[in-house]
């Protein structure tokens, strides 16, 4: 899974994880979903490369856009997610279908405010959950691990969401439609950027990403257990292109980054092609 999957993840999780980029994202996806284009303002710059090489860290904070409000319904024992299928709420591993990021999962009622959740692709643990409703039931705060990356090593992030009307009587509190109100990410899922000629990579320091030749084939996203591949192509000296392709050559997604005048900001614009939301954030260089 590619960061802008990962950060998709991060925000579909907000919806659903499953990037890449969780999705930033996240829960993000954040950030999971991932395409990526990298804009530069002012006129071409003497070396790009300079200005995109280095480290850099999404800002959370920024985000911005018209991601749907996430609607949850926790019934008759059952848990159920926008339009996900609804699965048992009894502990237990179910098959579920969809994304080709899980494919089972567990869902535990731990009391009126803590629902637990569990997901495995391939038997293999990809993601844990743990929803909490503030004592007031009006906050909720998702807590998401990913362990999805080529070094196992979990990837933390936190969404924060507010509630949009009334609690529902006679079901459990996390009921109800929540919209985002912050995400929070560790350093795991800083991107490593390296441009040089005709090779580009991206990487983060749990070893998802790609390393890619501008123009060429689409390669695999290690750390995306979807099989999902990027695709890289440089239109202008100033722009790079990244599209993220699904296993069956699918484009699912783009996004845009144009660098700031300061070289230290980029400003980022997130569309996901099948799902048809926008999202706007910065990412900042790291010292």
């Amino acid at each position: 899974m590619s960061d802008f999957s990962s950060l998709m993840l991060i925000l579909e999780r907000g919806r659903q994880v499953r990037k890449r980029t969780h999705t930033l994202l996240t829960n993000g996806a954040v950030l999971n979903a991932f395409a990526v284009v990298f804009v530069c303002t002012g006129g071409a710059a003497a070396t790009p490369e300079r200005s995109f090489n280095g480290r850099w860290r999404i800002d959370t904070v920024s985000l911005k856009g018209n991601v749907p409000p996430t609607t949850f319904v926790v019934t008759g024992g059952n848990f159920k997610r926008d339009g996900n299928e609804a699965v048992k709420a009894d502990g237990q591993l179910y098959r579920v279908s969809g994304s080709g990021y899980v494919d089972e999962q567990s869902i535990s009622i731990e009391n009126d405010h803590v629902i637990k959740e569990v997901d495995k692709v391939r038997a293999q643990l990809a993601y844990t959950v743990e929803y909490v409703v503030s004592s007031d039931g009006n906050t909720l705060t998702w807590h998401v691990a990913s362990f999805t990356s080529p070094s196992g090593q979990a990837v933390t992030s936190e969404t924060v969401m507010r509630r949009i009307g009334p609690p529902t009587k006679g079901a459990h509190l996390i009921t109800g439609r929540w919209e985002r109100v912050s995400v929070t990410v560790d350093s795991n899922n800083d991107w490593i950027i390296k441009l040089d000629g005709k090779r580009f990579s991206w990487r983060t320091d749990v070893g998802t990403g790609y390393n890619a030749t501008i123009g060429g084939k689409s390669v695999k996203i290690d750390g995306d257990n979807s099989g999902a591949r990027a695709q890289i192509t440089r239109p202008r000296p100033d722009t790079i292109v990244e599209t993220d392709l699904s296993a069956k050559g699918r484009r699912d997604a783009v996004l845009t980054l144009q660098l700031m005048p300061d070289k230290n900001t980029i400003r980022a614009t997130a569309v996901t092609l099948q799902k048809k939301t926008s999202t706007t954030f910065y990412v900042r260089r790291i010292p």
